[in-house]
């Protein structure tokens, strides 16, 4: 008899619930609509811009300084087996501890050397975060596209069915 009783009470209850409309008001997902998204993200990066063009003009003035006391140190291709393995070495450690600026440089080093050893740092800064990095590993693999060319001592085997004549 309990069963019974508990049974017909949780119908009435599941019916009362039912008749007088009680679902889930709020749907996960009430439009797919993105445009109020993207007018926060527009409104967020004008108030970012707007603060960049307030800064000063004495610390402008500061970084125009900075820029002009350290120039762009000139890069030298490795001679020899073990500096072109200590520039590898260094390239990737600037990738993988080195911030933006770090990255960018060892990116842009790696681009004028365009040795074999180092198409993986630039493709690793395809992927980085940075523009200017993605920028400079694009420019630096678009110097290895094209058909890869064999050693100058390597020399082309003949076909398999000529006979050598020596």
């Amino acid at each position: 008899m309990t069963q019974l009783l508990a049974g017909s009470a949780a119908f009435v209850l599941v019916a009362v619930l039912w008749l007088l409309g009680r679902r889930p008001s709020k749907t996960l997902l009430r439009s797919t609509d993105a445009g109020s998204v993207a007018a926060i993200n527009r409104a967020q990066l004008g108030l970012v811009q707007s603060d960049d063009s307030a800064l000063p003009e004495s610390s402008l003035d500061a970084t125009a300084e900075i820029s002009e006391a350290a120039p762009a140190p000139l890069f030298s291709r490795p001679v020899g087996t073990a500096a072109r393995l200590a520039l590898t070495k260094e390239l990737c450690r600037a990738m993988d501890q080195g911030g933006p600026d770090e990255r960018l440089l060892a990116v842009e080093r790696a681009g004028l050397w365009g040795h074999r050893s180092v198409l993986s740092v630039l493709r690793r800064g395809l992927r980085d975060s940075d523009r200017r990095v993605v920028l400079a590993a694009a420019a630096g693999l678009e110097r290895q596209r094209g058909a890869t060319r064999p050693s100058p001592s390597q020399q082309a085997r003949p076909p398999r069915n000529v006979a050598r004549m020596r």
